[in-house]
């Protein structure tokens, strides 16, 4: 199994499957497979992805080789390709939300793990939040690490971290670092459904006070996201 790719603002996860191609394509694009590991109901009738509530364009229907569409905002598609007596399925998620990424990647991979069981005929574990899986690949796309932009007025350090934990638990812990750096902001709000998003931001001028304010938000955002 390869890990997840991260490409700035795309998630691609390739799996390969011991089955036809054209049934791993009847799992992928018809609403009975797909409600067997794809994580909303969906439904591809001519150029509309079905959500239900929600309606995604299909950009590209090519079986059993390729289908590419909208979900809100991003943008999946699905690459299908024989490979000996297999086939290799690509999942690409193109987003423009940096900070979700391992969220979707650590998503993706248990979805395509539960496509992986479901083609075989095995039975299904019961859901899994994968937190731990989620924090490596945090690490894994350095994404714990802050943006430092510097201007002719000062500087300022920022970090967008998905969380595991909630809201609650996130703020009991940075107000145990007392939060003692000035001009702070911080937020908290919802998040990709593994807990909340936390945004830190440090304002300064002096260009001394840059590298300590870096190391206070490097180690609150970690404080706050431990799992």
């Amino acid at each position: 199994m390869t890990d997840p790719v991260f490409l700035g603002d795309a998630i691609r996860v390739e799996r390969r499957y011991d089955h036809p191609i054209e049934r791993v394509w009847q799992a992928v694009t018809t609403p009975e497979g797909l409600a067997e590991w794809f994580p909303a109901p969906v439904r591809f009738e001519g150029d509309v992805a079905d959500f239900g509530d929600d309606k995604g364009k299909v950009l590209t229907f090519e079986p059993p080789h390729r289908l590419r569409f909208t979900w809100g905002d991003d943008q999946l598609e699905f690459e299908l390709r024989t490979e000996g007596d297999g086939t290799v399925f690509v999942l690409t998620h193109t987003f423009s939300d940096r900070a979700g990424a391992a969220s979707f990647a650590s998503g993706w991979e248990n979805c395509l793990q539960v496509l992986s069981l479901v083609l075989a005929g095995k039975p299904v574990p019961e859901p899994d939040r994968f937190e731990a899986r989620h924090e490596e690949l945090v690490r894994a796309f350095g994404l714990e690490e802050p943006v430092v932009i510097r201007g002719d007025k000062g500087w300022s350090v920022r970090i967008e971290r998905q969380l595991v934990v909630p809201a609650a638990v996130a703020w009991e812990r940075l107000a145990a670092g007392a939060l003692e750096v000035p001009n702070v902001l911080v937020s908290l709000g919802d998040g990709t459904g593994h807990g909340a998003r936390l945004v830190v931001a440090v304002n300064g001028s002096e260009a001394r006070e840059l590298e300590p304010a870096t190391a206070w938000v490097r180690a609150a955002v970690a404080r706050a996201a431990a799992g």
